[in-house]
Parts: structure tokens; C-alpha cells; sequence
């Protein structure tokens, strides 16, 4: 039994789950894993020696953390590994760590044998008074075998064209199930306001629609929950006053279905949502029809509550919002009708719901992206800053 085959056998008994186990174990001390340069060996917090081959493609916002106790988790068909990018143990689907996904390197061994045999000689004299004898021996070493091994490795990079979303949409939410498939949900085609879901299934290439929401949106934002199941927020749809929403939905993954939830205590959209260590769910700021949000709120997806916390120092919709290594929230940018583009950057402290103030970015900015690095820091990219100008500049927090 090979090695890499006991860390299989010993990650499916962690699963507890035979038919998820078509993923390649991997030993999490080498650096590559896969012929998909995209992906890595992610090792277990139970057993750092221990790991899986899985895609690093994978959004933290998407993902939920490992249960207190950092070694389990509580939705089936995943399992909790360390994540530097994340900046905490993570419940990594397995469905997303497939061979499909993540195949194994293709390793080509050629053995090359030689045999050497030395032959010696040794001439013995005896004397006699009649006869002399010479005596030979021939002796054989033991062959010596020479191997050469060569490695032949695939890689695969740049992008690849997949099946077409059933809907055209834009201004909608993605999210990663623990399943492994992606939940594409709402948005806007141009014409209309779209309360229809669909999902994608890595492993066919294919979507499929799923039940619609309640609500139509666009502008919303959406979460995995520790359960498993999608939370929906706010946005902009035809139901709302004004146009802005406060209803709130429940996607379950294992029935196909939504369910309304308890509504925000604000109507939003273009605000964001970031899980929370604790399993809540931080919303802040947002735009209604009295004007930009600084306020924010958290829900409990065990009481399905609402509880009002800390205001944010600035108003602003339209920015971004990280969860760092050390829990805490940093949101950077967006807009602002009375200042206009934001440079301006904060930090919210989940164990005192209040807000701090961080130094500003280099650019004020709104529509950018951030994603947090393996190193921890925050990568701020692009967005947009008046005057018809979008940008291509860059900075690091």
C-alpha cells in the first residue's frame, strides 16, 4: 500500500463519505500537486502531513470556517483545512478538489537495468614429482542495476470556454456550494429585473436551472452559510420602496429551494455582506432612498435575528469588504453623494462592533475588487474614478 493511497483511505474515513471521495490525496510537505498549475495540496489541520489536491480558485467570502475546534466541520461533503490565503481553517468542498478539476500529475518512469560481472582469475602451482596443477577460479559479483527515472508533467493554463448560463444576467451573485456546484442567482439583462437561479456543475461543464427567488434583485449580495445554505440580501428589485430592498432569502442546497427569512432593519443595495468567524453575518452600508448607508447589522443564522451594530465612520456603497486573518473586517473605497469617490478605509472589530478609521488608499476608487493573499495582505485592483476614467492601478494594504 503506497502512501499517498493511506492518506486517501484516511481522508474518506474523515469525510465519512464514499462517494466523495474522487479526489487525490496529496502530501502537503510538496509543492505541486496537479498537472492544473491552478491548483494545490491544502493540508488538514488534523494532520498537517496530510492533504488534498484542491483548486485555489476558490473565494474565502465563499467558503465557511471550520467549527471552534478547527479540526471539523459541520456541512457534509467537506472537510477542514488550513488555508494561508484565507487566513484561517476553512471547510473545503471536496467536490471542488475532484480529479476533473484537479487531475494528478502524470509521472512516466523508465528503468534502465545494466548488469556488470568481473571476472577474476587465480593461478595456483602445485608441485609434485610428477605432475604440476593449475588450479582457476572464476568469480561473479552481484549485478549492480542503474535506474533512471524521468518525470513528464502536463500543465494546463489560460482560459477555456465552459456551457453558457441559461440566463444572460449581470449585476448578479455566484457562490460556491458545499456540493461543489455554483448557485449564479439574480441580477439584471438589460431589460428586467431577474429573480432566477440557475447552477453549475464543474464536472459536465453544464448549468441547469434551479426555483427562482421570492424577490427580484440586482445589487444584492450573497453568503454561504455554516449550514450550508445561501443567504440572500437587499438589492434593487421592483418590490422594494423605492426600488431598495430589505427582504432577505434562504437558498438550501438540498432541496433545490428558497425560503424568505427575517427582513434587515434597512432597506440596501450596493452594500456588502462578509461571514464572520462567529458564523454571523456582518451587512454594512448600502444606498436607500434617503441616501448612502453608514449603518450596519449582523444576522443569526441560528435565530434567523437581526441585531443592529456599530455605524461605519463613512457612508458608502459600491466599495469592497475583506474578512482578515485576525477576523476583522477592512472595507475600502466606494461612493459617497456628498464627498463623492472614497479613498477612505475602515476596520470593524467583530468582539466590539465598532468601526475604526485605517489609512486611506492611494486612489479613491468605486467598483474595484480586494481579495485577501496568503500573506494576509489585501490586494486592491482597478475600479473606477470619474470622468469616464476607469483604472489599472494597483495597491496592497
Amino acid at each position: 500500500m503506497t502512501m499517498i493511497f493511506f492518506y486517501f483511505l484516511i481522508i474518506c474515513l474523515l469525510v465519512n463519505s464514499t462517494a466523495t471521495c474522487n479526489f487525490t490525496a496529496c502530501n502537503s510537505q510538496r509543492i505541486s500537486c496537479s498537472s492544473n498549475v491552478d491548483c494545490d495540496c491544502f493540508s488538514l489541520t488534523s494532520n498537517s502531513n496530510i492533504g488534498i489536491c484542491a483548486s485555489t480558485i476558490c473565494s474565502c467570502a465563499s467558503v465557511v470556517r471550520c467549527n471552534m475546534d478547527n479540526v471539523t466541520c459541520s456541512i457534509e461533503g467537506t472537510i477542514c483545512v488550513n488555508s494561508t490565503r484565507c487566513g484561517q481553517p476553512i471547510c473545503y468542498p471536496l467536490a471542488m478538489a475532484n480529479k476533473q478539476i484537479c487531475p494528478p500529475k502524470t509521472v512516466t518512469t523508465h528503468i534502465t537495468s545494466t548488469t556488470k560481472s568481473t571476472t577474476k582469475s587465480t593461478t595456483t602451482t602445485q608441485k609434485t614429482t610428477t605432475t604440476t596443477k593449475k588450479l582457476t577460479t572464476t568469480t561473479t559479483q552481484k549485478p549492480t542495476t542503474t535506474t533512471k527515472i524521468s518525470t513528464t508533467t502536463s500543465t494546463s493554463r489560460g482560459w477555456f470556454s465552459t456551457g453558457n448560463m441559461t440566463n444572460a444576467r449581470f449585476w448578479h451573485t455566484a457562490s460556491v456550494l458545499s456540493n461543489g456546484k455554483v448557485l449564479g442567482a439574480g441580477g439584471w439583462n438589460g431589460n428586467a429585473y431577474l429573480n432566477n437561479s440557475e447552477l453549475y456543475d464543474p464536472s459536465t461543464g453544464m448549468w441547469k436551472t434551479t426555483s427562482n427567488m421570492t424577490d427580484a434583485r440586482y445589487y444584492h449580495t450573497a453568503s454561504v452559510l455554516s449550514n450550508g445554505k445561501v443567504l440572500v440580501t437587499g438589492g434593487y428589485g421592483l418590490n422594494g420602496l423605492y426600488g431598495h430592498l430589505n427582504s432577505v432569502e434562504l437558498y438550501d442546497p438540498s432541496t433545490g429551494t428558497w425560503t424568505t427569512a427575517s427582513n434587515m432593519t434597512n432597506a440596501r443595495s450596493g452594500h456588502t455582506a462578509s461571514m464572520l468567524s462567529n458564523g454571523k453575518v456582518l451587512v454594512s452600508g448600502g444606498y436607500d432612498f434617503n441616501g448612502h448607508l453608514n449603518s450596519a447589522e449582523l444576522y443569526d443564522p441560528s435565530t434567523d435575528t437581526w441585531t443592529t451594530t456599530g455605524n461605519m465612520t463613512n457612508a458608502r456603497e459600491l466599495y469592497t469588504a475583506s474578512v482578515l486573518s485576525n477576523g476583522k473586517v477592512l472595507v475600502t473605497g466606494g461612493w459617497n453623494n456628498n464627498v463623492g469617490y472614497l479613498n477612505s478605509a475602515e476596520l470593524y472589530n467583530p468582539s466590539t462592533g465598532t468601526w475604526i478609521t485605517t489609512s486611506n488608499m492611494t486612489n479613491a476608487r468605486n467598483y474595484h475588487a480586494a481579495c485577501v493573499l496568503s500573506n494576509g495582505k489585501v490586494l486592491v485592483t482597478g475600479g473606477y474614478s470619474g470622468n469616464a476614467v476607469a483604472l489599472n492601478g494597483a495597491e496592497l494594504y
